[in-house]
C-alpha cells in the first residue's frame, strides 16, 4: 500500500483511468437506462477503491444527464468523528446501487455530539431520515487504566453505551429519524500480547465487552453497523490505516472503504424494504458437483469424505440458514424435471430438500423465462430475486433481460460460494419478526389454499371453508417492526406506497389524531401474520387516509371489506363524518386501481389538473358494513 504522501486523495478523485468503456459508449449514446443498469450492476461488485471512484465520477456524470428513477429518496445525515468527506460520494453510489436516491448532508469533523444534541443544528433542520454517526475508538470517552478490576471495567462499558445511546436518545428527541451507530473495531496492536484476553482492563478486551453492551442495549430505532464484524473479515490492519488517520483522520483505510460505505448502504436500504426475499438456485455445480443428467444421483459429489462434496454440503447449510430465517427458496435449472429432482429425493447427504423450495424450474426454457415465472408464482416483484448459478453465461443473459434481479457471481471454487453469497448482502434485515421466521410456511399454506381453492365448486365456498379469524387493532410497540416492514415492503395493494421509518411509524401511533390498524390474519391452513396496515389522519370532520397497504398472499380473501367495516366504525367514534382517500398510481399498484369505488367511495375532482392521483370521498351515513366471510376477533 502506499504511503499517504504518494496516495493523493484529491488526484485519485480527478483520475480517469479504467473507466468502463461499454458504460462511457452507452452514456455518449444517451443509451441512459442501460448507462443506469451498467454502472449499478458494476457498484454492486466492485470492490477496488480508484475503480470504484471511477464509477462515482460516472455516477454524476449520468446523473447530470438523466437523474436515476427511484421510488424513494432518502434524506442521509453523515455525521463523524471521523473525516466523512471521503465517505460521501462512495455512500452515494452504494445506496442508488440498491435502488434508493440519496440526498446527503455532511457535518463538519468530530462536531457529532454538537449536532446531535443541539435542536437547533443544521443537522437537526436538515431532518434526515437516517442518520449515520462515523465513530471509532478514538472517539471513546473513556477507558480503563492499568490494573482495574472487573467493576471498575463494567462501570467504563456502562460510561461509553450511557455518552453514545443518550446522544442518539438526544437527537432522537428532536429529529425522529433512524440512527446507524459504528461498533468498534480492534486496535491493530496488543501490547498486552495474548494475556489481554484475561485482563478486563486490556483495550481490546473492553472494545468487546462495549459491542455487546451496545448490542443488547441500542433501543430500536439505533442500528449497529458492524465494523467490528467486518474489521475482523478483513484484517484490523487491512481496515485501519494510521497513517491516514494520522494524515486526514480517515476512519478506514483506502483498501476498506468500499465495503464500508458498501455495508452501511444496504443496513439503510433494509431500513425502507430494499431486500431481495427469494435466493434462486442453480443446481450442476452450484448445489451439487457434477453434472446429474450424465453422472447420476449416484455420481455427484455432495457430503462428507470428499473435499468437494463438503464444500458444497457447507453451501447448503448456509442456504438452510437463509430459509430458516425467512428467505424463500427456488430452483432455475437447465435440467430433465426427474434428473433434478433426484437428489433431493434419493440421497440422505443433501443438506437441502425437494419441499425447502417453494418453486421449482428445471427446463431447457432461457432462465430470464424461469425466473419471470418463479416471482409470478411466488406473487413477488422480479426486483426481490436474487439468482445463482455458476455458468457465467447464464448469469450474463440474466443481468442483460433481468437488470433488476441481484446476480451473484461465483468462483470455481465452490468453498468460497457462502462467503461469495454472504458478501453480495442481498438480504440485509434490520429486524427479525415472526412473520420472517415463518414466511417459508406462509407460503407452503398458499399453496394448500389454491389446492382447496380448485377443488371447491365456487370461491364463495371457498372462502367459507377457509374458516379465516382476523384481529385488527391499532398500532402497537411489539408489532412496529412488522409494520414498518410491511409499509416498505408492499407495492402491489398500496394506495399510496408512502414509505416510513420506524420512527415515523411510532409517531403516528402516539399522535392522537391518528387512526391506525394492523390486521392479523389465520384460518384453517396456519397464520399469515400481520397482512395489512392502514393509517389516516383527522382533519377537521373528516379522516384523511395515508396508508392502505395489505401483503398480497391475502388478496380477494375479503380483509379489505373488513378493514373496511372497522375503519368507518372507528372514524364514527374520532367523531368525523366522512373519510378521503387517494390513490397514488406506480408501476406496481394497478391492482388497487379501483379499490375505493368497490368500497363505496365517490370520485372528487383533483386539487391539481396536472396530478395523476384520484381523489376519493366516503359518505359515513350512507355506509352499510360489508358481509365478509371472516370472524373478527381478539385474539386468536
Amino acid at each position: 500500500m502506499q504511503h499517504p504522501s504518494d496516495l493523493r486523495h484529491d488526484v485519485l478523485m480527478n483520475r480517469d483511468e479504467k473507466t468502463m468503456p461499454d458504460l462511457k459508449a452507452l452514456i455518449q449514446a444517451e443509451h441512459y437506462d442501460e448507462g443506469w443498469n451498467r454502472l449499478l450492476d458494476e457498484a454492486r461488485s466492485e470492490t477496488d477503491y480508484t475503480r470504484f471512484l471511477s464509477l462515482c465520477r460516472w455516477h454524476r456524470r449520468l446523473e447530470a444527464r438523466a437523474p436515476q428513477r427511484v421510488t424513494k429518496t432518502v434524506k442521509l445525515a453523515l455525521l463523524g468523528g471521523a473525516s466523512t468527506e471521503m465517505l460521501e460520494a462512495p455512500l452515494r453510489l452504494a445506496v442508488a446501487s440498491l435502488g434508493l436516491g440519496c440526498q446527503i448532508h455532511r457535518s463538519s469533523y468530530n462536531l457529532f455530539a454538537q449536532e446531535m444534541l443541539d435542536p437547533g443544528s443544521a443537522t437537526a433542520a436538515f431532518a434526515p431520515d437516517v442518520a449515520v454517526i462515523v465513530s471509532t475508538p478514538a472517539n471513546m470517552p473513556a477507558w480503563p487504566e492499568p490494573g482495574d478490576d472487573l467493576d471498575r471495567v463494567q462501570a467504563l462499558v456502562d460510561e461509553a453505551c450511557e455518552h453514545w445511546l443518550g446522544l442518539c436518545d438526544r437527537f432522537h428527541a428532536h429529529t425522529p429519524c433512524e440512527i446507524v451507530l459504528n461498533n468498534f473495531h480492534a486496535l491493530p496492536t496488543r501490547p498486552m500480547g495474548n494475556l489481554g484476553a484475561k485482563l478486563p482492563w486490556d483495550a481490546n478486551n473492553f472494545l468487546r465487552r462495549v459491542n455487546l453492551a451496545l448490542g443488547d442495549r441500542a433501543p430500536n430505532y439505533v442500528h449497529l453497523n458492524d465494523v467490528e464484524g467486518l474489521a475482523a473479515q478483513y484484517g484490523v490492519r487491512h481496515w485501519f490505516d494510521p497513517r491516514y488517520w494520522f494524515h486526514a483522520k480517515q476512519p478506514v483505510s483506502f483498501e476498506a472503504l468500499v465495503p464500508y460505505v458498501r455495508n452501511t448502504a444496504r443496513i439503510i436500504a433494509a431500513l425502507f424494504g430494499y431486500t431481495a426475499k427469494c435466493l434462486v438456485l442453480d443446481l450442476d455445480n452450484t448445489l451439487w458437483g457434477g453434472v446429474v443428467g450424465d453422472d447420476g444421483p449416484e455420481g455427484i459429489k455432495i457430503g462428507e469424505g470428499d473435499a468437494v462434496g463438503e464444500a458444497f454440503k457447507a453451501f447448503q447449510e448456509y442456504i438452510r440458514a437463509l430459509k430458516q430465517r425467512g428467505i424463500l427458496l427456488a430452483v432455475c435449472s437447465k435440467n430433465e424435471d426427474a434428473n433434478a429432482r433426484a437428489p433431493f429425493r434419493e440421497l440422505p447427504e443433501m443438506v437441502l430438500k425437494e419441499n425447502d423450495f417453494l418453486a421449482f424450474k428445471a427446463n431447457w426454457e432461457p432462465k430470464p423465462n424461469n425466473l419471470r415465472e418463479i416471482a409470478a408464482e411466488l406473487n413477488i416483484g422480479t426486483n426481490a430475486l436474487v439468482f445463482v448459478d455458476d455458468n457465467p453465461a447464464e448469469r450474463e443473459i440474466v443481468r442483460q433481460w433481468l437488470p433488476e434481479v441481484r446476480v451473484v457471481d461465483l468462483t470455481e471454487d465452490p468453498a468460497e460460494y457462502p462467503r461469495l453469497l454472504d458478501d453480495a448482502g442481498c438480504f440485509e434485515i434490520t429486524t427479525l419478526s415472526n412473520e420472517d421466521m415463518q414466511r417459508v410456511a406462509q407460503y407452503q399454506g398458499n399453496a394448500r389454499r389454491k389446492q382447496l381453492q380448485e377443488s371447491v365448486a365456487d370461491y364463495e365456498s371457498y372462502l367459507q371453508s377457509l374458516e379465516q379469524r382476523a384481529v385488527i387493532r391499532p398500532f402497537e410497540e411489539r408489532y412496529l417492526d412488522r409494520i414498518t416492514q410491511l409499509i416498505n415492503k408492499s407495492n402491489q395493494f398500496n394506495l399510496t406506497t408512502l414509505r416510513l421509518s420506524r420512527s415515523q411509524v411510532e409517531e403516528r401511533m402516539q399522535d392522537p389524531n391518528m387512526l391506525t390498524a394492523y390486521v392479523r390474519v389465520a384460518d384453517r391452513f396456519g397464520d399469515n401474520g400481520l397482512i395489512s396496515v392502514f393509517c389516516a389522519e383527522r382533519l377537521g370532520d373528516e379522516l384523511q387516509i395515508q396508508l392502505w397497504l395489505m401483503s398480497c398472499r391475502v388478496l380477494k380473501r375479503g380483509v379489505e371489506r373488513l378493514l373496511c367495516n372497522y375503519v368507518a366504525e372507528q372514524a364514527r367514534a374520532f367523531g368525523v363524518s366522512r373519510l378521503h382517500g387517494v390513490y397514488r398510481p406506480t408501476a406496481k399498484n394497478g391492482l388497487v386501481r379501483d379499490l375505493f369505488p368497490t368500497l363505496g367511495f365517490e370520485a372528487q375532482r383533483n386539487g391539481r389538473a396536472e396530478e395523476e392521483a384520484t381523489h376519493w370521498r366516503l359518505d359515513l351515513d350512507h355506509f352499510s358494513p360489508f358481509d365478509v366471510p371472516i370472524k373478527h376477533v381478539e385474539d386468536y
